[in-house]
């Protein structure tokens, strides 16, 4: 029999990426284009919608072409893409706004003002989610404010998975991932719920979410003749409906049960895991649904993640560094060769929003004429990785990790990968494929066309660990006490924040 392949496709915060998959999950080829993105004053983070996707038609058609393989050969494909933010189509189905990115911090006022007055409380009864700035749940009352003309033409509310997924195949929709990450759905009756959005004042937009709320493994369309001339794909190309990216991760990297922590740092610093069970109301822990019948994936997250070293490096470090050296791993060097317990300087990596304050920014605690610019570097490693580390604890409480599995940008990396280790005192696994959020999307398009029994076999057959990193029992108390002294450098912020 001929060879056959899965297209996976991931639209990311910072990347759109496309990657041809063989039934045993090899990479065959792939593609990507970093993102335009437009950030304004206010918070503002935005993108065009024609311009995501043409950069999708481009990657998917370089992937092709790259392969050289027949469409015809392609059996499936499926996408992912950025959990949050929002995009507004008219009655055409035509973009009437940029896209607005998850890491979008407009809507911030708008969110604090809907928690005072309880209407987050209220609607978690029913969504199980806890809000954020740069999601539907406050970007809608946001524009009800300040662009009220805007909002009126809003016929379709779509997530930019959704939107790539509407413009190859003309069919809007959305699937239970995406659809219970809006803040808008409703857990306990898996329908968008007309009483969660009369808490936050939109019952007016409740039309604008779809009616069709697919599985992720379910075939959502086909390949249009006007998409498979743009993209190089066979038209009639069946398209599963594909995973929000924190959940395609969690497949990808082979998560089937609650034995193993999904952990991702990207434009995110994510840490998630599977459950049968919802959070403890009182807790108020976010939930939403998984790609697994009857199970739930709980999340913790924000973007106090590797944003934050970006930052850092390109206001900072690029200057001091020679031209055309790889930054990053030169980076990677500095950190790995210091002690961190001769280091007492504590950052908090609030640059692009807080996980533990609302409103507070990011800042040093401790910083002295002795300190050095590899000091400094090294306290941004270690407070985006205690960041990520409040999120475990926050969603596992006391009970020890016992094993993680780490994707996202910072993976790539052997310093923070150990770092993770020694601050989770676990086992932290890699898995061999480098493009999770593709992966899961090609995995969900296998188990939709047959190729797979049920998601158990197609990760058996496509997924791989590349390796795993140990604790470092010495460095493993030093974590511990540094972690206490990064939460009281937080107690400190949140009194300077109500000054």
């Amino acid at each position: 029999m001929h060879q056959q392949y899965l297209l996976g496709i991931d639209n990311g915060g910072s990347a759109t990426k496309c990657v041809l998959f063989d039934l045993q999950g090899r990479v065959i080829s792939n593609a990507a284009v970093r993102v335009s993105v437009h950030r304004r004053g206010g918070g503002i983070v935005e993108r065009d919608g024609e311009d995501i996707f043409r950069q999708n038609c481009c990657v998917i058609r370089e992937t092709i072409d790259k392969a050289q393989v027949n469409p015809a050969d392609i059996i499936c494909m499926g996408l992912c893409g950025y959990g949050g933010g929002l995009g507004m189509l008219d009655a055409a189905g035509d973009p009437i706004a940029p896209f607005i990115v998850s890491t979008d911090s407009r809507a911030q006022a708008v969110l604090a003002a809907l928690q005072a007055g309880g209407a987050a409380d209220a609607a978690y009864a029913h969504t199980f989610y806890e809000p954020w700035p740069g999601q539907p749940t406050a970007l809608l009352p946001w524009f009800r404010q300040n662009d009220p003309a805007i909002l009126s033409r809003c016929a379709h509310a779509v997530m930019i998975k959704d939107y790539i997924r509407y413009r190859l195949t003309g069919v809007i929709g959305t699937e239970f991932t995406d659809a219970s990450n809006t803040g808008l759905f409703n857990i306990h009756t898996k329908r968008f719920d007309p009483e969660v959005f009369r808490i936050f004042g939109i019952k007016e937009q409740f039309s604008c979410f779809p009616d069709k709320v697919f599985a992720p493994a379910d075939i959502a369309g086909y390949i249009t003749t006007q998409a498979a001339a743009q993209t190089g794909l066979r038209e009639g190309t069946p398209v599963a409906a594909g995973l929000y990216d924190a959940a395609a991760c969690c497949l990808a990297s082979g998560i089937l049960d609650a034995s193993t922590l999904c952990l991702i740092m990207g434009t995110w610093s994510i840490s998630g895991r599977l459950s049968i069970n919802l959070p403890v109301r009182s807790e108020k822990g976010t939930a939403m649904f998984s790609f697994l019948e009857g199970w739930y994936f709980l999340e913790e997250a924000s973007p106090t993640s590797a944003s934050n070293l970006d930052w850092f490096i390109e206001q900072f470090y690029r200057k001091m560094l020679p031209l055309g050296s790889d930054i990053y791993e030169s980076c990677n060097q500095i950190v790995g060769k210091l002690d961190p317990a001769k280091s007492d300087l504590v950052f908090l990596p609030y640059l692009y929003g807080s996980n533990t304050i609302s409103g507070a920014n990011g800042c040093f605690f401790n910083l002295a004429s002795h300190h050095t610019s590899e000091d400094v570097l090294l306290a941004v490693y270690e407070g985006i990785m205690f960041s990520l580390l409040h999120h475990v604890v926050r969603l596992c409480g006391n009970a020890p990790v016992g094993r993680a599995r780490l994707s996202g940008g910072a993976s790539r990396s052997g310093v923070w990968c150990q770092m993770l280790a020694d601050m989770l005192d676990a086992s932290v696994d890699l898995p061999e494929c480098a493009e999770l959020g593709a992966l899961g999307g090609a995995l969900c398009a296998g188990v939709a066309i047959g190729a797979y029994r049920d998601y158990s076999q197609a990760v058996t057959d496509m997924c791989r660990i590349r390796c795993a990193y140990m604790p470092n029992p010495e460095r493993v108390d030093i974590y511990h006490a540094k972690y206490e002294r990064f939460n009281k450098a937080i107690q400190t912020l949140e009194a300077f924040t109500k000054i």
